[in-house]
């Protein structure tokens, strides 16, 4: 049973509800009284919450504390741990199950003798099949567990791949799974070593800027052998001569100065040094020495000098910047052969050149000596044929160059897949995969089976029309009148609810009609609750303050459904616990009379001390002490009266209501008349006009639903409470007689 309630906060009205200790815990039945608007149905909501299992999303920032008869503690964060059926009836009740604009509602399904048997065959089935989902439902969980590791390792490994290749384009799980399938049986093969991976890396990041031009290839003309040749054979070779002057042969040097002057005083008769004549003698002698062969012999050296000096060699140096990194290509060495090579084959050529000039310097001495000098051709071409080999191999690479990023690329993704596949383990995951959907297909069949077999055995069965005929009969009883009726309608293979009024759609149903429909549906609806013994029960209001022509019926109802007689003792509850909550003052007396006795019985009183504020107490001793709604109001105003401090807020807050209830039942004891004329129009007859406005007016404003926040905006008008009873105190005690006993009464 529920014990007690601790406190409540932020609740609907109950803003900061803590109990008192001189509240009684609960008991198995318990009455409630309080005015609309003061927290009853909010306190039912709250008892409601255990069983929705949560607490209502209107009221997110909300708890509470109640305690059950063990004393363990229940609030919004644990309210799955109370097992006993809780169910409410109350205007949420009425909002979620009925429809009164003639839409069908779900229906009431009981059981008769005949069905027991069937409906343990589906129970027995519905059990099998919630233990085959549960067990669905963990086969579910860990297959998806082991894919969901499959797919984050795919996402984290093709984030990876993006960031270290410098992928530009789409590249995620969609793009890397097809590479992962492809691999997947064979995947060690497709392992790299690390310095694979930094060669492939350098290709794969290459972007078209990367790209590198053709390198011209190295020709060298190497025409060592021919110009050799040629220089040996005339450097062998003398001019043929005329007739010479010994001289001029001892002495080259002056030979060769004498020789260009021979062709400087050609058409001269005087010596251009020293001035003196030159006879013809002379310049013939000298002609005959320097013959026209002399002059071709050494024509040819000069041309053979220019021969030589074209026939050295250049090669240009390796730039590592015209090369591609991945090929690792260093120039370095190479270009330390160029020029040692390049060199000592020029040199060659420059010894060759020596020999000329020397020729050049003693023409008509041979030179047939070339012992120091070495064709060095051959080491050159061989450097050639090696440096146009690393040429080749960068201008293959350009012309590929697309292919290579490819390919790069390629065996890369391949690689860190691999990587990802013997991470995760893919081989064993991907078996308890497979065995873990054959097991939840193969179970699922089974659930279809036995679902199949429910859908057969509920065919056979028509709930519906049993919850249909007890409700009717509960609302016959309460109407004592058979025209208003549930029928049973199919729609769509499933059966549902819809009130009818004789053969029509029952519309503008009455209050009266709407309580009687409602509690009778709630009433059927606890015959489905199982364990019902255990259950606990609250009913909010089930008179409509529009509605109080049926309190009997409804307390006969509940007196009937509720309680039964017990041959040796007092009666006792079909329910666990039962909680019974009203406004209406002639149904809480007869509340009082159920069935029950005094030590399983309590009483409360619900009141709304402020704006946002009300709390659960003791009922009020003149409540409990008299059975008259009449000498309770008076005992509170009375109370207030006779007060020492009247400004007090929560004494002032139902005073004005007090009061108008007060002044209708003593107005229409006064003059009977018809029930519904106004206060007001017997007021001015009994009081006389002026007084009756005085006192009536402050009640008009303040005594409604929002008296509360009137109360707290017009505070200057509070005094005038004080003055308006103190003037309806005074008219009483003018009616002598009936002012006496009221007083007899309270005393």
């Amino acid at each position: 049973m529920i014990k007690r309630v601790n406190k409540i906060e932020k609740f609907g009205v109950f803003k900061d509800y803590k109990r008192t200790g001189n509240i009684e815990d609960f008991k198995k039945l318990n009455i409630i009284y309080g005015w609309n608007y003061s927290g009853k149905t909010t306190l039912s909501r709250i008892i409601g919450c255990f069983n929705e299992n949560q607490i209502s999303t209107d009221y997110n920032q909300a708890n509470f504390e109640i305690l059950d008869n063990n004393s363990k503690s229940f609030n919004k964060d644990n309210l799955a741990d109370y097992t006993n059926p809780v169910r409410v009836f109350n205007s949420d009740f009425l909002k979620n199950n009925l429809k009164w604009d003639g839409e069908t509602f779900n229906p009431v399904l009981l059981l008769g003798e005949e069905s027991i048997e069937k409906e343990k065959e589906i129970e027995e089935l519905s059990k099998k099949v919630d233990r085959l989902i549960s067990i669905n439902g963990k086969l579910k969980n860990i297959s998806s567990s082991l894919k969901s590791s499959i797919e984050n390792g795919l996402t984290t490994k093709a984030s990876f791949i993006t960031a270290k290749l410098g992928i530009v384009e789409s590249f995620t799980k969609v793009q890397l799974r097809p590479i992962f399938n492809q691999i997947k049986d064979s995947y060690a093969t497709y392992k790299l070593s690390s310095s694979q991976i930094a060669e492939y890396i350098i290709s794969a990041k290459m972007s078209e800027s990367d790209k590198k031009n053709d390198i011209q290839l190295v020709n060298v003309n190497l025409n060592f052998s021919d110009i050799y040749s040629k220089t040996t054979k005339l450097l062998s070779e003398t001019p043929a001569f005329s007739k010479t002057i010994d001289f001029l042969l001892e002495n080259p040097n002056i030979s060769e100065w004498v020789e260009k002057g021979v062709d400087l005083h050609s058409e001269k008769q005087n010596c251009l040094y020293c001035h003196n004549e030159i006879s013809e003698t002379r310049k013939n002698d000298l002609l005959a020495h320097f013959s026209e062969d002399l002059k071709k012999h050494k024509g040819d050296l000069n041309k053979l000098l220019e021969i030589l000096e074209e026939s050295k060699i250049s090669i240009k140096k390796l730039d590592s910047r015209d090369f591609y990194s991945s090929l690792n290509i260093e120039p370095k060495s190479i270009n330390l052969q160029i020029t040692e090579k390049v060199n000592n084959y020029n040199n060659q050529i420059e010894l060759l050149k020596d020999k000329v000039n020397s020729k050049l310097t003693n023409t008509f001495t041979p030179i047939i000596d070339f012992s120091e000098i070495t064709n060095l051709s051959d080491s050159i071409s061989t450097l050639v044929i090696e440096i146009n080999e690393k040429y080749n191999l960068n201008n293959q690479y350009t012309l590929e160059f697309n292919k290579k990023k490819s390919d790069a690329l390629k065996k890369l993704k391949q690689h860190y897949a691999s990587e990802l596949i013997k991470s995760l383990n893919l081989k064993y995951k991907e078996s308890k995969i497979t065995t873990y959907n054959n097991r939840f297909s193969s179970f699922e069949l089974k659930i279809n089976e036995f679902n199949t077999n429910i859908k057969l055995i509920e065919a056979e069965i028509s709930n519906a029309q049993k919850g249909r005929e007890k409700i009717n009969e509960f609302i016959h009883s309460f109407l004592g009148r058979e025209e208003i009726n549930i029928e049973v309608i199919n729609e769509n293979g499933n059966e549902f609810f819809t009130l009818k009024r004789n053969d029509d759609i029952a519309k503008n149903l009455s209050e009266g009609e709407k309580t009687a429909i409602a509690f009778s549906f709630f009433l059927t609806k606890l015959l489905e609750v199982p364990n019902f013994e255990t259950s606990i029960i609250y009913i909010d209001d089930p008179i409509s303050s529009l509605d109080s022509n049926h309190i009997f019926q409804v307390n006969a109802l509940i007196k009937d459904f509720f309680f039964k007689d017990e041959e040796n003792g007092p009666n006792s509850l079909k329910c666990l616990q039962l909680f019974l909550s009203t406004h209406n003052f002639e149904f809480f007396n007869l509340l009082r009379e159920l069935p029950l006795g005094k030590r399983d019985t309590e009483y409360y009183f619900i009141r709304r001390i402020a704006e946002s504020e009300s709390g659960l107490y003791r009922l009020p001793k003149a409540i409990r002490d008299y059975k008259s709604e009449y000498h309770y109001l008076f005992n509170e105003l009375y109370k207030f009266h006779n007060s020492a401090n009247k400004e007090d807020y929560e004494a002032l807050m139902n005073i004005p209501n007090s009061m108008r209830r007060f002044v209708e039942l003593y107005s229409y004891s006064k003059i009977p008349g018809n029930y519904n004329s106004k206060v007001d129009e017997r007021t001015d007859k009994i009081f006389g006009i002026e007084k009756s406005k005085r006192i009536m007016k402050v009640l008009h404003y303040f005594s409604h639903s929002n008296s509360i926040n009137r109360m707290m905006v017009n505070s200057d008008l509070l005094c005038d409470i004080e003055f308006a009873v103190s003037d309806l105190i005074t008219e009483l005690e003018k009616d002598t007689l009936h002012y006496e006993e009221l007083c007899k009464s309270i005393e």
